[in-house]
């Protein structure tokens, strides 16, 4: 057999050296015949005068090109253009000049009138005219619309149909033909003698040559000299999910996405490069087709093409005062020339609790609450509150799980349907989008209806015009969660249903809720199911986006573009808890508790935009960049919370039968901000990279001596994968070292801070007698020197692409240092005036940001993968007169009455400060115990300061909520039409401190099982104190010197636990059906798939997620956990064809 294939292996050999050299002296002869026959036309009537010496060939066909009608055609692969000719020709015809210029070389030509091809003369082939056909699909055998293709050096070409078919006429036998595509890497392909080629197109990780999105313009990766993070439209919706923001969460380094609660519509945190403020906000600026403010979670995924996050100042400084926190870019998608192609995805979902919490069942309970009645002995010896023969019962039927009774498994369903296409001067895309999610949590939903439109037509060669509208109507409800709700927490079903009493089944012998029986447990809350299923809560929203602009090419290179833009949004919610909620429970004969909230938000923008644009000689690259800019906002709401309802039938909705109207408010702000911009972008020799920018700003929220902000940036790069000397490494597709500086700023307060005002609400009866007047009083002091908050930002970066782009990476240093943070300061008493909003604090944040990509696999098995890591530090380095500000995150009832979570001046965000805790105190330490007036099994606490007491004197930092480093992984895999991708992201090293145990492991009424593992004689390496009865402690005669301060005995280390976790966000497995099976169906592509969100997570947090804040009006405050909505743990299965 060895012997019979080596056989083989030459027969074929030699046949295909026989069959080249026939194709070569066809070609020759063919190439004579072509010279012989040339037609009498330009290449005869023309002649050209040339004189080089030793000059590289490239040059002199330029020169050619330069001083005739003469284009030449040749792969650059195969002539090589960088050998040096002479020639010295004098008013001669091209074909002469080409003999003499060609000769000693193994380049031979071809002309056809005013086309010069240039071919090797050894593997040239002939050019005869002949069409190609074929299909160009993605990897995954998917069809590519609209892709571009053209015959390389002439302005020839077509675009695939919306099966990814196309058909090219007249493409010589040695023509090339390039394959380009959005978001995709272009493709050449030698013609050859082939009819049919058919293509696989491979997308490309934001390749070079890309152009992206930098603010009022586009640029070319390969030119950007700034830290821009990439993420495409189609990585998005790789795999199921609803909101942007969610999905964005591990795609992008240097931008933190922390999903704060589970719940259906939930806000997201997202934080580019830390924390710059305290009370400005430290939100991102989001821009949706140049329209600046819009909102990510209201936003259709599917309508993606493309996401720029904008991190240094010389890339977020256009943006001047709401650029400090960075920008998020958002192009949506537009049509492609051709046929219409009509897209459709449907995806159902069910989602469930991803983890409960570890409760005791009801017979352990029964047992722990018989215990700690045990101990309340100094009267005499108490009664067990159960007896044995229901403790047996309990362990038959196990009780009631209240977690089981909230929550459920909810189903999640999403539709998308979308139109596109176009004809030679107007392409268009419409899009409609319908998500259905029912919430985990009993009485909790989220609808979302999304529709857009994007036009854009060319009027004329010079004039083109563009419309971009999309409207949303979002409706939800929730029953409330979390600490940040104003409600008490005793009627919040996701609070108190951890701490029920297990013993007691939802419903009485008549089937009405049951209360909580008194005496033990937590009986002062209300029955969990009720709160969670009573209130009557509807939270509506519509949201309206328009951008237009027209754009005029003035000359060649000049253009302006004016660009008119509005955002509506619509805000109507209202509640209602009825009688059988701890809110509108009756009192007096009266019932129920009920709000209602309107408000109409509008902004306006108008940008002018002008660009000029030229390149000299392929050496000097120059792009210029002025706008002027105008954008008006208007907030007016209102509201009202009104109880004591005569029925429940009516509720909120008739305002005259409830008795009283506690809260009543309206508001009404205006806003203007007028701007000026500039931008130049300069490339020498594509190697000498500048960008500079200068934005100034006016607002009407500061006063007359600081209305105008100014905002510089510079910014240096070098393409060394252009320096001849790395090229002949054929090592580096691309090198580039960056550097940038620049200050950006931040408004940070609302309208009419800077001037003295007044409010309403402080009454007073100033006539006499019973009743009160109005009154109104002095709210705030006039600061007519306040101004921006001002953001400093240097940036060092290197990007590196190796082995033809197969690996690159990205590499940022940053360092942020925001001054004049807009503080409250202190007034003299006598001003009637506590404090005034002033100048006064500064922080700083710093950090490294490393981006991974690669192919690892590139044939019929593909693997992409990235990953993505990234460090930052922050530090407070000023408060003005205060040396720390306290964040207190409570209502009430936890033992936590002033602010744990601080800000010190030298410190960073998030730290946590307390009483330290180590554990119990053992039998050997009886002695040392005594001297606090603890007994062994007590809490033993940290003397920080050795003087014997436990006093707030020995508070100090216990945890801190940011992490150390943030990560994401993104794996791709690839076989034939099965695609399998994973998304795995997490963070290190940051704290939570778990509000919700100080509740559910106390000794009155805790419900966690570890309550199980409290101290003993028998158990003694435990943080849980013993159950130590009152006749032991007056046996002892102690006295405690532990003095922990009123009200806040609870800020201890004990409840601060690490947050650290890794998490498979999502896998996804999907098959595409072979286009062969559709076509006859007129299908272009049919792909199945099936995913998992949030499947598994590895983290030692005993919470329900690790991934939880429950307060978040303030940065300083997040990373605390009390009684957050769940996270759900999601199966999807979906389809997605077009046609």
């Amino acid at each position: 057999m060895k012997k019979s294939n080596i056989f083989h292996e030459c027969v074929n050999h030699i046949l295909l050296k026989i069959l080249r050299i026939m194709r070569i002296t066809i070609y020759l002869l063919l190439v004579s015949i072509l010279q012989t026959f040339a037609n009498d036309g330009y290449s005869q009537k023309t002649r050209l005068s040339l004189d080089f010496t030793k000059t590289k060939l490239l040059d002199v066909l330029d020169e050619i090109e330069e001083r005739s009608e003469f284009y030449l055609v040749y792969n650059e692969k195969l002539i090589n253009t960088d050998q040096e000719v002479s020639i010295v020709v004098n008013n001669q015809r091209i074909d002469e000049i080409l003999d003499e210029l060609l000769r000693g070389t193994d380049i031979v030509y071809t002309i056809t009138d005013r086309k010069i091809i240039l071919a090797p003369a050894l593997v040239s082939k002939s050019f005869q005219q002949q069409f190609v056909s074929g299909r160009v699909t993605d990897r995954s055998n998917l069809p590519l619309p609209g892709v571009t293709i053209m015959v390389k050096g002439t302005s020839q070409g077509t675009v695939t149909d919306f099966k990814g078919d196309y058909t090219i006429n007249d493409v010589p036998e040695g023509g090339i033909l390039v394959f380009s595509f959005v978001g995709m890497v272009t493709q050449e392909v030698v013609v050859g003698n082939q009819s049919q080629i058919n293509i696989a197109m491979v997308a490309d990780a934001i390749g070079i040559e890309e152009v992206v999105a930098i603010g009022y313009g586009t640029l070319k990766k390969s030119d950007i000299t700034g830290s821009v993070s990439s993420v495409r439209g189609e990585d998005l919706t790789q795999m199921p999910m609803q909101r942007v923001d969610q999905a964005l969460q591990g795609r992008a380094s240097g931008v933190l996405v922390l999903n704060t609660a589970g719940a259906p519509g939930a806000e997201t945190t997202i934080r580019v490069r830390g924390m710059n403020s305290i009370n400005g906000g430290n939100n991102a600026l989001v821009v949706i087709d140049g329209l600046q403010g819009g909102n990510l979670n209201s936003l259709n995924p599917n309508d993606i093409e493309s996401m720029e996050i904008l991190k240094d100042a010389s890339a977020t400084a256009i943006y001047g005062a709401r650029g400090a926190n960075g920008v998020i870019l958002i192009t949506t998608k537009s049509g492609k020339k051709g046929k219409p192609v009509i897209s459709y995805n449907y995806s159902y979902g069910i989602q469930s609790i991803r983890d409960k919490l570890d409760l005791m069942g009801a017979a352990d309970y029964a047992r722990t609450r018989n215990a700690w009645r045990a101990t309340q002995n100094a009267s005499g010896t108490p009664s067990p509150i159960f007896t044995d023969e229901e403790i047996t019962g309990f362990e038959l039927n196990g009780g009631t799980d209240w977690q089981d009774e909230i929550y459920r498994v909810a189903p999640i369903q999403n539709h998308q349907l979308s139109l596109g296409g176009g004809t030679e001067n107007m392409t268009y895309m419409v899009s409609g989008a319908y998500l259905d999610q029912e919430g985990i949590l009993l009485n909790s939903e989220y609808k979302r209806f999304n529709l857009r439109v994007n036009l854009s037509a060319e009027i004329s060669e010079k004039l083109h015009f563009g419309l971009n509208w999309d409207g949303a109507k979002e409706t939800g409800s929730s029953p409330p969660y979390g600490g940040g709700s104003a409600l008490s927490f005793l009627g919040q079903a996701v609070n108190i249903a951890p701490r029920w009493d297990p013993t007691t089944p939802p419903y009485d012998e008549n089937g009405n809720y049951n209360r909580h029986p008194v005496g033990y447990g937590a009986f002062d809350t209300w029955n969990p199911l009720a709160a969670a299923v009573e209130p009557d809560i509807k939270n509506n929203t519509v949201r309206n986006n328009l951008n237009t602009f027209l754009e005029y090419e003035i000359i060649q290179g000049l253009k302006l573009k004016v660009t008119g833009g509005a955002t509506v949004r619509n805000i109507h919610n209202k509640s209602y808890y009825n009688s059988l909620t701890w809110e509108g429970k009756p009192v007096g004969g009266k019932l129920g508790y009920g709000t209602l909230h309107s408000s109409v938000f509008t902004r306006y923008q108008n940008s002018n935009i002008l660009t000029y644009s030229n390149n000299w000689n392929r050496v000097h690259d120059l792009t210029i960049v002025g706008v002027g800019e105008q954008q008006f906002e208007k907030l007016e709401d209102f509201g009202l919370v009104a109880s004591k309802f005569t029925v429940d039938q009516t509720g909120i909705n008739d305002l005259g039968g409830a008795d009283q109207i506690s809260e009543k408010y309206s508001h009404l702000e205006e806003r203007v901000i007028n701007s000026f911009l500039g931008r130049i972008n300069y490339a020498y020799a594509n190697k000498y990279l500048l960008t500079a920018t200068y934005r100034a700003d006016g607002s009407s929220v500061f006063g007359d001596n600081n209305k105008w902000g100014y905002f510089p940036s510079v910014s240096l790069a070098w393409r060394g994968s252009e320096e001849s000397f790395i090229k002949d490494w054929s090592l580096f597709s691309n090198l580039k070292l960056r550097g940038s500086w620049g200050i950006t700023g931040n408004q940070a307060i609302s309208p009419y801070q800077t001037i003295a005002s007044m409010e309403s609400g402080f009454n007073y009866p100033y006539n006499g007698g019973s009743s009160t007047n109005l009154g109104f009083r002095i709210a705030g002091a006039q600061n007519p020197n306040l101004k921006w908050e001002s953001t400093e930002q240097l940036n060092f970066g290197i990007d590196v692409g190796l082995f033809d782009s197969r690996i690159n990476a990205t590499v940022d240093w940053y360092k942020k240092t925001t001054e004049d943070l807009l503080l409250n300061r202190t007034l003299p008493s006598y001003t009637g005036l506590r404090s005034v909003i002033d100048n006064v604090g500064s922080v700083e944040n710093k950090g490294v940001e490393i981006a991974l990509t690669g192919d690892p696999l590139v044939g019929a098995f593909k693997w992409n993968t990235g990953i993505n890591i990234s460090w930052n530090r922050n530090e407070v380095l000023d408060l003005g007169e205060n040396d720390r500000l306290e964040f207190r995150t409570t209502y009430g009832g936890y033992g936590l009455r002033n602010g744990f979570m601080q800000l010190r001046v030298g410190e960073p965000f998030g730290q946590m400060y307390g009483y330290e805790t180590v554990g119990t105190w053992k039998q050997s330490e009886a002695a040392e115990a005594a001297k606090f007036g603890q007994l062994p099994g007590d809490i033993k606490y940290t003397d920080v300061n050795n003087d014997g007491k436990i006093t707030p004197s020995d508070i100090k930092a216990i945890g801190n909520s940011i992490p150390d480093f943030i990560f994401g992984f993104t794996n791709r895999f690839s076989y034939k039409g099965f695609e399998l991708t994973a998304l795995i992201q997490g963070s290190k090293g940051n704290d939570i401190f778990n509000q919700g145990r100080i509740r559910l492991e106390g000794g009155a009424e805790g419900t966690s099982v570890r309550l199980l593992d409290r101290w003993t004689p028998e158990n003694q390496d435990t943080d849980v104190p013993a159950f130590i009865d009152e006749q032991t402690r007056l046996d002892a005669a102690l006295v405690s010197t532990i003095q922990l301060g009123r009200g806040d005995e609870q800020r201890l280390s004990r409840w601060v636990e690490d947050a650290s976790y890794i998490r498979l966000k999502n896998i996804t497995l999907a098959y595409n059906i072979p286009s062969s099976l559709l076509n006859e169906w007129g299908i272009g592509h049919l792909k199945a798939y099936v995913s998992a969100t949030n499947l598994i997570t590895f983290t030692n947090y005993s919470g329900y997620d690790p991934e939880v804040s429950s307060y978040n009006s303030n940065d300083a405050q997040i990373g605390v956990d009390l009684s957050n909505y769940p996270t759900a743990k999601t199966f999807t299965f979906g389809i997605d064809v077009s046609f």
